[in-house]
């Protein structure tokens, strides 16, 4: 597959100024198809075609238009409130110039770690949003920040045992489907038996908490992916707090938020993140 010959999501985003819903919403409804599908530990990353999304640009206001007026009818919008709509997502847009501007006076490796936080906050919410692929990126940054930065430039970072997964045999199945259970509460009210699989830290985590100048931000890794970036380090465990299983953080990106932080926008930032320190490390310089 020639991979010159395709764009990813954030790519079509960039090349059409959508946010990753638009582009979710040409494909439902015919406009654009994905024609390769691309796979990474996270989940699938869509390839779209060069050529049809440059064909798109001209019919694309045209299909804007009509979506607009679509969705003014459906959601009962007064023409007022929708003409108003895009002062919603200014507000945003103004959030983010007040934030880089409080970094402008901080050493700098805590301006730039606070920087590659606000955009990994977004990236998480892009990747609740369906764009799970990006979990790849973020856990790069992370790791880079578990190898780089420490307490004074104000990262901490934190265990959270979680509870034992129990994978439950073929004989603890059938019982829980005879008492009208779930795998999950059938595990965790009986334990399982001594046949069933036990894995101790399938749901602990590793925690990663960004604060300065008034801001805070809070990251989380699955124990069994983060654990190998701690080799030679003791990380202490965050005391009275034990997670249970079943169940994340996050939230989706609001539409709003998406227009005024673009997916574009924030894997650019992460990546010369990224690119800029290994520059400096291969160089042998510290920030």
């Amino acid at each position: 597959m020639d991979q010159s010959c395709f764009l990813t999501t954030v790519q079509v985003c960039e090349m059409l100024n959508l946010t990753p819903r638009q582009v979710q919403r040409l494909s439902s409804e015919g406009y654009l198809e994905a024609r390769e599908v691309a796979n990474n530990r996270y989940g699938e990353v869509k390839l779209y075609d060069v050529e049809e999304v440059e064909a798109l640009k001209e019919r694309l206001p045209r299909i804007l238009k009509q979506w607009a007026n679509r969705d003014r009818f459906f959601w009962g919008r007064q023409e007022e409130g929708w003409q108003s709509y895009p002062q919603h997502w200014l507000k945003y847009q103004r959030h983010k110039e007040r934030f880089l501007q409080s970094l402008e006076f901080l050493p700098e490796r805590r301006a730039a770690l606070l920087r590659a936080a606000f955009y990994l906050y977004h990236l998480n919410h892009y990747a609740k949003a369906g764009e799970a692929y990006l979990y790849e990126l973020k856990e790069r940054v992370l790791a880079l920040w578990a190898r780089e930065f420490g307490r004074e430039d104000g990262l901490e970072i934190y265990f959270i045992q979680g509870e034992e997964r129990v994978e439950l045999c073929w004989q603890c199945r059938k019982k829980a489907w005879s008492q009208k259970m779930n795998y999950l509460e059938y595990a965790r009210s009986t334990g399982g038996c001594p046949q069933c699989r036990r894995q101790k830290d399938y749901y602990s985590l590793y925690e990663f908490i960004v604060t300065g100048e008034g801001h805070r931000f809070c990251f989380h890794s699955p124990a069994p992916v983060a654990r190998r970036w701690f080799k030679n380090r003791e990380v202490p465990l965050k005391e009275g707090e034990e997670r249970e299983g079943g169940y994340s953080w996050g939230r989706p990106i609001t539409e709003r938020e998406a227009r005024a932080i673009s997916l574009p926008e924030v894997v650019e930032e992460l990546e010369e993140f990224l690119s800029s320190w290994d520059f400096r490390d291969h160089q042998g310089k510290n920030w």
